[in-house]
């Protein structure tokens, strides 16, 4: 504990208690991490980008070391900081007391724009592939056009993000309710077709393939696999290596390894946080590890692994000849496996269709959630106007943080579909994700059992005494962490197609790490001026 010398005034903080509540289970916390992994989602990611990005890895090898690498890596390195301070506002709070209150501001403010960013980003993905993929097994190329173009892009988009923002905006009891039906129908549904794809052969899906291309006079089976070899040849003879292959793919995990760290935004809210954080931190990325080996295994055994890698590049690249109604993704596959006549195999493309299209709309949500308690933290150690630290007494929400992100929001998915974007420049968040934040996180774990300056918070730690050879456990995690936070980065700065290194990209970042530096040094000197020593804030944690 403190002495008595060290304690720090009330007053220094904009409130005696931040006005959440800790209303999270060990199984909500879970399905916030879990579902912000998003299984089918990065089912989609890695069957129909990294597998065509990289080649020449193996798949199942990858999804090891990806697996183990988040479990020893960021799970319990964020595991132990968010038991060590249990606050809401997860890097911000890290970062300011363990490195400095500018660099934690300016991580933080990459993190929130990164959470804006996602949020446009992926809210259009119910629309297109989500929508599009559906109406396409169903035949229906008038509605799936309608919905990918801008104008239906816009408006499911914004039916899904006014969805999610009333859904957080009246407290996160609400939001945990309906989240914990919505994720468990999203794995029961993708377990189930799973199961419909596992239970044929793949002699059962040529011979099905070959009679629907006849129909839709599209590729038979072994066309399709010529013409793709013809339209991207590097995909069936890359020149990389196995290692290099596999580790690129490991990259690509990072979707459904990394992002389970964001359970901590909410430690202010989850119950008995020394215990529940941790464990549901290991298990988002033990539970998306399973369901990813088991669709690895699966899917390339049933469709043929060389098919496998043709829908990849009719994908991404486009195949002359492919005139089928549904997109060439794992999702638009099922339809081979289904008959669409009748009740069941409408009720099958549905199921795959919300499967995916809950997966997002629980992103949209999480944006909300995680953007607003980030704006909480900052206003709990005065680093904003006082209405970013405002909790509603009612519904324990911060409801105009919630009303700013929307409404930005909306703007910017008007500016996102409007502006065309590539259908990978998505790819280019865990590339500013990795250096604003992840790299710098890892950094202050690393650190943490020997800065003098939160010697009080670390001596309360629960994971204080976990060591090995003498080296703090969290010490270790961290380095593990920054092995894998250097592989990510390496391969989305070292591939072309990923969009990494962009003008746009670049001015991004410099803004929000400038602009959170420049915000912190602009509200440290309002506070001084009206005679609040505002640097005894970052000595210890925010009242809850």
């Amino acid at each position: 504990m403190s002495d008595s010398k060290d304690v720090v005034p009330k007053e220094v903080f904009a409130r005696r208690a931040s006005g959440l509540v800790r209303e999270a289970s060990l199984l909500d916390a879970f399905y916030v991490g879990f579902m912000n992994q998003g299984p089918p989602t990065a089912l989609l990611t890695v069957f129909a980008w990294g597998i065509w990005l990289f080649p020449s890895g193996d798949l199942l090898s990858s999804i090891w070391i990806a697996t183990a690498l988040g479990v020893f890596g960021a799970a319990l390195t964020w595991g132990i900081l968010g038991a060590s301070m249990p606050r809401s506002g997860g890097s911000y709070v890290y970062n300011s007391r363990i490195l400095h209150p500018a660099i934690g501001m300016a991580v933080s403010f990459a993190d929130y724009f990164i959470w804006w960013l996602w949020g446009v980003i992926l809210s259009p993905w119910v629309a297109d592939p989500g929508l599009t993929t559906l109406f396409g097994m169903l035949d229906m190329r008038e509605a799936a056009e309608w919905c990918a173009s801008p104008y239906g892009k816009f408006i499911i988009a914004t039916i899904v993000r006014t969805i999610a923002f009333l859904f957080t905006l009246f407290g996160l009891r609400i939001y945990l309710i309906h989240q914990r039906i919505l994720a468990t129908l999203s794995t029961v549904f993708l377990i189930l077709i799973g199961f419909v794809i596992g239970t044929h052969s793949q002699a059962e899906f040529i011979s099905s393939w070959n009679s629907l291309a006849a129909k839709y006079g599209s590729l038979d089976y072994d066309s399709m696999i010529k013409a793709a070899m013809q339209a991207d040849p590097r995909v069936f003879a890359p020149m990389a290596g196995l290692i290099v292959g596999t580790f690129g793919l490991v990259a690509v995990h990072s979707w459904w390894t990394r992002y389970g760290v964001e359970i901590n935004i909410i430690g202010g809210e989850i119950k008995r946080p020394q215990r529940n954080i941790m464990i549901a931190q290991i298990a988002s990325v033990l539970g998306p590890a399973i369901i990813v080996f088991a669709f690895s295994l699966i899917y390339p055994a049933v469709v043929g692994k060389e098919f496998m890698y043709a829908l990849a590049v009719a994908n991404n690249v486009g195949i002359e000849g492919y005139k089928m109604p549904f997109p060439p993704n794992f999702m638009g596959i099922l339809r081979v496996f289904i008959d669409t006549s009748s009740p069941l195999g409408i009720a099958l493309a549905v199921m795959m269709f919300l499967s995916f299209a809950l997966n997002i709309y629980i992103y949209s949500v999480l944006d909300f959630v995680f953007a607003s308690r980030i704006a909480v933290a900052w206003g709990m150690d005065r680093m904003g106007p006082k209405w970013f630290s405002e909790v509603h007494p009612k519904w324990a929400s911060p409801v105009k943080n919630l009303i700013f992100f929307y409404v930005t929001s909306q703007i910017g998915i008007a500016y996102n579909i409007l502006s065309g974007a590539s259908p990978l420049s998505f790819l280019d968040c865990p590339a500013t994700e990795g250096i604003s934040f992840w790299l710098m996180t890892a950094i202050a774990a690393l650190i943490f059992p020997f800065r003098k300056k939160v010697r009080s918070i670390w001596e309360t730690s629960p994971y204080k005494n976990w060591v090995l050879a003498g080296i703090p456990i969290v010490s270790i995690a961290a380095v593990i962490d920054l092995i894998n936070i250097g592989i990510v980065e390496y391969y989305y700065y070292t591939t072309p197609e990923l969009g990494a290194i962009t003008i746009e990209g670049i001015i991004a970042f410099l803004f929000v790490w400038i602009g959170g530096v420049l915000w912190w040094y602009y509200w440290r000197w309002k506070n001084k001026k009206e005679g609040i020593d505002i640097d005894l804030a970052w000595k210890e944690l925010p009242p809850e």
